[in-house]
């Protein structure tokens, strides 16, 4: 990923038609479609949807990456029990910048509900991954009866923690001389993490945060060398202060069926980050493997979801 701020750092028209509390979409089989909708403000979102079954949305992290390496590199995997719907969001990957400029995290959340009710679906399971879980669960707790479940796979919900886990592996991976730029109290923790990322770099050695094999980040690079130069949101977030909040209060509030899923070795959010989560009806699988364990677990990923999904089918 090509964003500074990174903690991962992926023209039909759609006409759908409501049956009780599903939709035709929702019934469809995996035949991909691709579009580009438009929304309030006048930004052009690319989405795809892949996959046979009840919706399921895919909110990507970065922030500002895109949708396509997480589709192609694991998450297609569940597209034999999900209708997949990958967005690109704002000033990210294939999607257009923000039409006004506007990269506020509501603003962001309002996208999804907007893609939402373009699509037809009455509600659907959220699907986020690392920076991803902020913007969901932003979203969940302002949208929250169109979301029938969530899944939080290597998540953060407190970038100012998920900072500090990546500068003390970062001293560990280092051993630097003068540990002091990364280590100064009187700085604020996200400049010492941006000092961090920037010597990890000059290593080589930041994605040891994210992976476990070096053939699961070889294949991650491939995919993203593909990605449109398009940094609109990852070149802005960081204006808005809201994204630097600690979610985990918020998640106290959210009452649908979560999976949260968590990688032993991830130390791009936290191996232990998701004990902070608070969902009153959350499922926890912590295993083996770091920040993009879709693609390096897979098998153990899609077991963890698919019994997820079988567990909740009754309850949505």
């Amino acid at each position: 990923m090509k964003t500074v701020y990174t903690f991962i750092i992926s023209c039909l028209a759609l006409v759908f038609t409501v049956t009780g509390t599903q939709t035709a979409a929702a019934q469809a089989t995996s035949q991909a479609r691709e579009t580009k909708l438009t929304m309030s403000d006048g930004t052009e979102l690319f989405v795809k949807i892949s996959g046979k079954g009840r919706p399921c949305v895919f909110i990507h992290g970065g922030p500002g990456a895109w949708s396509h390496s997480f589709e192609v590199l694991g998450l297609n995997t569940l597209e034999d029990s999900l209708q997949m719907i990958y967005v690109d969001q704002r000033g990210s990957g294939r999607s257009g910048k923000a039409a006004t400029g506007d990269y506020s995290l509501r603003r962001m959340t309002q996208d999804f509900d907007e893609i939402r009710q373009q699509l037809g679906y009455p509600a659907w399971t959220v699907l986020a991954h690392s920076f991803g879980g902020i913007i969901a669960t932003e979203y969940a707790y302002y949208y929250p009866k169109t979301i029938s479940r969530m899944i939080m796979l290597t998540t953060t919900l407190n970038l100012e923690h998920s900072a500090q886990v990546q500068i003390t592996k970062g001293l560990e991976l280092l051993k630097p001389a003068d540990p002091s730029p990364f280590v100064d109290a009187k700085r604020p923790t996200m400049d010492r993490f941006m000092a961090m990322n920037q010597a990890l770099n000059q290593k080589n050695i930041y994605h040891q945060l994210m992976y476990t094999t070096e053939q699961g980040h070889q294949k991650m690079n491939q995919e993203d060398a593909k990605r449109p130069q398009n940094y609109g949101f990852g070149q802005s977030w960081y204006k808005y202060p809201e994204y630097l909040q600690d979610f985990t209060e918020v998640t106290k509030t959210l009452k649908m069926p979560v999976l949260v899923i968590s990688g032993e070795q991830d130390y791009s959010v936290g191996p232990d980050h998701y004990k902070s989560f608070k969902f009153p009806n959350q499922t926890i699988v912590s295993m083996p493997g770091a920040h993009v364990i879709y693609l390096e677990q897979n098998a153990q990923f899609q077991k963890a979801v698919k019994e997820f999904l079988k567990k909740t089918s009754r309850k949505i």
